[in-house]
């Protein structure tokens, strides 16, 4: 398993919330946040089980509750990869409860989305789930935030300028992971002798947990990295390795732009 592809959602946003913090001080953090229901697990439930939930379900976190069914912990894809991969712990015998990120930091549903910005700033997070009276209400992420703040301030310059930026490094983080995962698979199949050409969507590199990831702008990252480079050969929704990809990645597997 490609670690990067489970540790590039620690990609630091407090520079694109820094603008929302100065101008949304009034606006209630419940009219961004993505109400219940949202996926949950019990402390009891064994690890296996919820990856199994988040791959089918295409989810980066799942809020843990206790016996009383009240939220006492989220576990993301960074707690999996520290907590769990990095300790070769064996996710069937594992409980949520031992790599779950506890205690659960969140907010009431009486704040602001000013605070909810300085709280995920504070603890360095992506996800703050709502609580009012240990009752979950719902949760609100950096995307959200970030929504929020392209909207309110499209025409600001200085919002222009932080949102090049990040495209130019997600479009890099995709290339990157995509490149990497393609070349495991197509060794993989080549050695069972099996074919290897494959679903684009199949590859976890396309499920990036990235501000505005779309299946739009994926597809028009890699086509026009296929016309520039010629590592990869595109048909419909389908990717193979080409010999200039494989001969690049037997020499310098590691820079791919």
């Amino acid at each position: 398993m490609d670690l990067t592809l489970w540790l590039s959602e620690g990609i630091n946003f407090k520079e694109e919330v820094i603008l929302l913090m100065h101008v949304d001080k009034t606006t209630s953090v419940k009219s961004i946040m993505t109400p219940v229901p949202l996926e949950t697990a019990y402390g009891s439930d064994y690890v296996d089980t919820i990856i199994r939930t988040m791959t089918l379900k295409g989810k980066s976190s799942v809020l843990i509750l206790n016996e009383l069914k009240h939220p006492e912990g989220i576990i993301t894809e960074r707690d999996i990869v520290r907590r769990l991969v990095f300790e070769c712990k064996d996710a069937k015998l594992t409980k949520a409860s031992e790599i779950m990120s506890s205690p659960l930091i969140s907010l009431n549903d009486d704040a602001y989305i000013y605070d909810a910005a300085l709280v995920m700033i504070k603890h360095s997070i992506r996800r703050l789930p709502i609580i009012k009276d240990n009752v979950l209400l719902g949760i609100v992420t950096a995307t959200d935030l970030v929504r929020r703040l392209y909207e309110e301030n499209r025409n600001n310059p200085y919002l222009h300028a932080i949102t090049r930026d990040s495209f130019v490094r997600d479009k890099k983080i995709l290339i990157w992971n995509f490149m990497s995962e393609l070349c495991d698979l197509y060794d993989q199949a080549f050695k069972k002798s099996s074919p290897t050409v494959f679903k684009i969507r199949d590859l976890k590199s396309t499920r990036l947990p990235l501000f505005m990831l779309d299946e739009r702008f994926i597809f028009d990252t890699l086509t026009e990295y296929e016309k520039v480079r010629g590592y990869i050969r595109i048909r419909g929704d389908t990717v193979t390795l080409t010999s200039r990809g494989l001969f690049k990645a037997r020499q310098t597997p590691q820079d791919w732009d």
